[in-house]
């Protein structure tokens, strides 16, 4: 009888991680304020809010479930729902951007779904664009925080605000800070290192490349 019972065991074993290897959806583990224990795969991770796992955001979390991104589409999961199906990590996402005629990097692309043109500058440590600019993007900027920043001639009152999305290319980050400096400077919008820390960057040659971090 014991052999037996061991062999059920052994089997059940098998089965069930034959099961976990054949179970490639997304599931909600755990939950809490701002972060779950999120399963994709075989793999398990807490991740919090704005953070992504295996390609997949978690764009919210409480106590009463959670809402993970996936392809751009988001669903709402309860305690221990997942999606039904396969889910394949997606490709990694990346963009080549060629310098003008005097070796700027600039790039089409929408700030919360606006179309917008950015000037990469990886010494601005926010996205940072003008009030003028900011106005015609719809962004209440005023509702911002409040502060001062030193151009070349004088202090100027600026604001820190978060933008729901910024994107360039197939690469999209979510809750982005960005600094709104008043008036009609600066004349581009600058793709500072609040947008850019989440790609990885590279130059072959004069070509910069931007690659999406997951």
């Amino acid at each position: 009888m014991l052999p037996r019972l061991k062999l059920l065991l052994m089997l059940l074993s098998l089965w069930s991680g034959v099961t976990l290897a054949a179970d490639t959806g997304v599931r909600v583990i755990a939950l809490f304020a701002n972060k779950a224990l999120l399963q994709i795969g075989n793999k398990q991770k807490i991740v919090r809010t704005g953070e992504t796992f295996e390609g997949v955001l978690l764009q919210a979390a409480s106590g009463r479930g959670a809402v993970v991104v996936i392809d751009g589409k988001p669903v709402k999961l309860g305690l221990n729902q997942s999606i039904a199906g396969n889910f394949k990590k997606p490709e990694r996402s990346s963009l080549k951007i060629y310098p003008d005629s005097i070796g700027m990097y600039f790039v089409n692309g929408t700030i919360n779904g606006q179309r917008t043109r950015f000037l990469v500058d990886t010494g601005a440590t926010f996205v940072t664009l003008s009030g003028n600019k900011a106005k015609q993007l719809n962004i209440d900027f005023r509702k911002g925080v409040p502060n001062t920043v030193q151009t070349a001639s004088a202090l100027v009152q600026a604001w820190t605000v978060k933008l729901d999305a910024v994107r360039v290319g197939g690469i999209r980050v979510s809750n982005v800070n960005a600094t709104v400096i008043a008036g009609a400077q600066p004349a581009e919008v600058l793709l500072g290192n609040s947008f850019l820390e989440h790609t990885h960057m590279q130059k072959a040659g004069s070509v910069l490349e931007l690659k999406k971090r997951f």
